[in-house]
Order: structure tokens, then C-alpha cells, then sequence
């Protein structure tokens, strides 16, 4: 760092408690001196001090917790949340798209999410995100990009334009991608919500999704597969795809059956498993709310809720089973697509509580293992000297109660406080 670029500029921050993202128990009586972009120390409060002519703010949050900034593995900034169908999304103008992914960072970062790894945006969309952040022309989280994801001609999130097919295909894809700036390789395993795709059945051939994996990995890239239906899951693990999202046990006709083989095979490969269970609920949700506002429900509508209802069921099932087995959780909220709106992670870490989890244990999912999951591990989701000074601060104890995550007292990143609406 050059001369120029040293701040004298020093911010203390202390609480009744810090939770460092690790899952090691929370500590009392520490404080967090933040400087050039970093942490510089923890140490009990009462010895912590800036070095002499420097100028020194302290904040004492009180009865409050003190933890890394959050990190949400799932993201689709270009999305409204507001129950609005992908395809009709994927058909606006990217700068359009560009605007409100802009919009959504700054709200996802308001509510505390420091980190962020977009799982797929139109054209360059998620490259201009980015690199908009970076260039200090709006705030957001740190983003890590798919910048689009590859799918079949016709797939899921077909109109990001990345269609690719055939192991020539989907090889000069990965690297067009790489080439482009991608940091990771989001790949649709399956079909998913957009109309010209079947969720319950494969995409690509094992072999088309071993050439996307092996040349990712050459590329120093983890892959990521959407995976709605459990052929799909077999498909990614076989060829070595580092993360399974969505990970749902259902076979081609719909049918749930939780495969014990499958999940060994799950267990033994060490893949992290994001299972976005909130954005079903989001969904069940938001049509119930339509019902409310009108005063009754349609058939299709209440076909709707039940079965999103009993998926829900079975992947909160799945999902506790796969935990049993020691199974690599993270948590991504998928938010704002479908009825998620943007802001919300903490739903999608209470929604991992019922399927399982500690408050602890959710805690760290949104945390150190989020970051470590998508190759940021040295960098975020961690309270630790050297590190960036990505910092949330909350009321209450969160590892008592996750829902202290939603009082949220103030928002740093890279050590300078967010300003954000009262």
C-alpha cells in the first residue's frame, strides 16, 4: 500500500459479545479496531487504543453482537423478488436489469450481507454489477460472478445467453466465461422454472458435464449445478461438480424418494450442498397473499400452494437426513428470484433451523462456510486481524435467537460504516 493510500483514520467498535463466524463459542469484553480496510485487532476493550495523532471513533453498541458480514452464496440480483416469472425477467432490457441489480445489491448490503455470489444474470449484467461496486459507482456486497449460467439450448435460464451443447460446445463456453471474468461456473444440471424446461429430468449428458467441470477446474474456476431432481445430482457428482444446489430427491415423474446411495455418495465427495428452502416458502407465501388480498383462491392457485407445500415437506426431510450424515451445508437464499424479495437472507438461515440446525450452526452456514464454499474463505465470513473489516452489528444475541439478525445497528465493509436509512 502506498503512502498516499494510508488512512490515520481509526474506528472501535465494542458490544456486549462478538460471534467471530466460526461457530466457536461467542466471546464477552472484546472490542474490534478497524483501519485501512481491515481488522488491525481484537483484544479485551479496555486495552485497545489507536496509535497516538491518529483519529479514533468508538462506538458502543451495548447490548448488541458483533459479527462477520454476512455471505449469501445464492444470489440473482437482476430478479424484483416480487413473484414476477424468470422468463419475463430474462425478456427486459440489460440495462434495466443492470439498474435493478444495483438497487438489490445496496439492499442486500444494508441488511448486513457483505459477500455475495450472483448465480446467474443476463448477458453482462452480473460482470457490470460487479465491477460497477468496485468502481465506487454504487454500493453492494463483494460479488463473486457466474456472469451467466451454461445451460442446454432451450434450458433453464436459457435467455442469459449461454446455451451450449455438445462437449465442444460447453467447453468453448467455460471458457468464453473465464475470459469474460467469471469466477465460478454455475452450470443447470437440470430444467428448472423457466417454461421450456423440465425441472425433473437432466440436462446435460454426464459427459458434456465432465468437460464443464474438468475445464473449470483447469481454470482454477469451482462449479456450481442447479440440480432440481436427483438424476441431475448423480450427474453433477459424477463428473466432479464442487456444489449441488437446490438438491432435490425427486426422480423423473416427481416421485420423492430419499436415496441413501446417493447421499453417500454426496457425503463422500465433500460437496457443499445449498438447498435454498425459503424461496419455496417465499413462493407459497406470496400466493397465499394473492388469495388473501382477493378474497378467495383460484384451483390452479391452491394446487399450487399444496404442492409447493408438500415439496417443502419432503426437502426440509431430505435435507435433515443429508445433515445426519455430515453433509457440507451452506446457505443461499436464491433471492430476489421468484416471490424472495431482496434483504432477506436471515429467512433462508431460520429456514435451516428446521431442518435441522443449531442457531449456531445456521449462523456459520452464512458465514465461514458460505465463504469457504465459494473460494473466499481467506477473505470473508470471518472476524479474524488482517482480514477485511466487513462487520455487522445486531441487537441481542443471534445465536440465541436468529431473528436478532433482523435489528440490524450498523453495516461495515472494508471497515467504513454504510450509511444507511433510519
Amino acid at each position: 500500500m502506498s503512502p498516499q493510500t494510508i488512512s490515520n483514520d481509526y474506528t472501535l467498535i465494542k458490544a456486549a459479545r462478538i460471534f467471530d463466524g466460526t461457530g466457536s463459542a461467542s466471546t464477552s469484553g472484546n472490542a474490534i479496531l478497524l483501519n485501512n480496510r481491515k481488522i488491525v485487532a481484537i483484544a479485551p476493550a479496555g486495552e485497545l487504543t489507536a496509535p497516538n495523532h491518529s483519529n479514533l471513533t468508538v462506538k458502543d453498541y451495548g447490548d448488541s453482537t458483533i459479527l462477520p458480514g454476512l455471505v449469501d452464496g445464492h444470489t440473482h440480483m437482476m430478479a424484483p423478488g416480487d413473484g414476477t416469472h424468470g422468463d419475463i425477467t430474462g425478456n427486459e432490457q440489460d440495462d434495466v436489469l443492470l439498474m435493478r441489480a444495483l438497487q438489490n445489491a445496496r439492499t442486500f448490503l444494508h441488511a448486513g450481507v457483505t459477500t455475495a455470489r450472483e448465480n446467474g444474470a443476463k448477458n453482462k449484467v452480473g460482470f457490470s454489477l460487479k465491477e460497477g461496486i468496485q468502481m465506487g459507482l454504487s454500493e453492494g456486497p463483494e460479488m463473486v460472478i457466474s456472469g451467466r449460467p451454461i445451460t442446454i439450448t432451450g434450458g433453464h435460464f436459457w435467455y442469459c445467453g449461454s446455451e451450449a451443447d455438445g462437449v465442444d460446445g460447453v467447453r468453448t463456453e467455460v471458457r468464453k466465461l473465464v475470459k469474460e471474468g467469471a469466477d465460478f461456473i454455475k452450470i443447470m444440471a437440470t430444467g428448472g422454472s423457466t417454461w421450456s424446461s423440465d425441472p425433473l429430468k437432466p440436462s446435460y449428458t454426464l459427459e458434456e458435464m465432465t468437460v464443464i467441470a474438468d475445464e473449470a477446474h483447469r481454470f482454477g474456476r469451482l462449479t456450481a449445478a442447479h440440480c432440481a431432481s436427483m438424476q441431475g445430482i448423480k450427474n453433477a457428482l459424477d463428473a466432479g461438480v464442487d456444489m449441488i444446489i437446490h438438491c432435490v430427491f425427486e426422480d423423473e415423474t416427481g416421485m420423492y424418494e430419499f436415496n441413501e446411495p446417493l447421499a453417500e455418495q454426496l457425503a463422500a465427495a465433500k460437496a457443499w450442498v445449498n438447498p435454498t428452502l425459503h424461496v419455496v416458502q417465499a413462493g407459497i407465501d406470496h400466493t397465499e397473499r394473492i388469495g388473501y388480498n382477493r378474497g378467495w383462491l383460484t384451483k390452479e392457485e391452491q394446487a399450487s400452494i399444496d404442492s409447493s407445500k408438500a415439496s417443502l415437506e419432503t426437502r426440509n426431510e431430505s435435507v435433515s437426513k443429508l445433515i445426519k450424515m455430515g453433509v457440507r451445508m451452506i446457505a443461499g437464499s436464491d433471492s430476489p428470484w421468484g416471490a424472495y424479495p431482496p434483504g432477506e437472507f436471515v429467512k433462508e438461515m431460520v429456514a435451516l433451523t428446521k431442518a435441522g440446525l443449531s442457531n449456531t450452526e445456521a449462523l456459520v452456514t452464512g458465514m465461514s462456510h458460505a465463504a469457504e464454499s465459494i473460494a473466499v474463505g481467506d477473505q470473508a465470513g470471518t472476524l479474524a486481524v488482517g482480514r477485511p473489516g466487513d462487520v455487522l452489528v445486531v441487537g441481542g444475541d443471534p445465536t440465541a435467537d436468529l431473528n436478532a439478525l433482523w435489528d440490524v445497528k450498523d453495516v461495515y465493509k472494508s471497515s467504513l460504516r454504510i450509511e444507511r436509512p433510519v
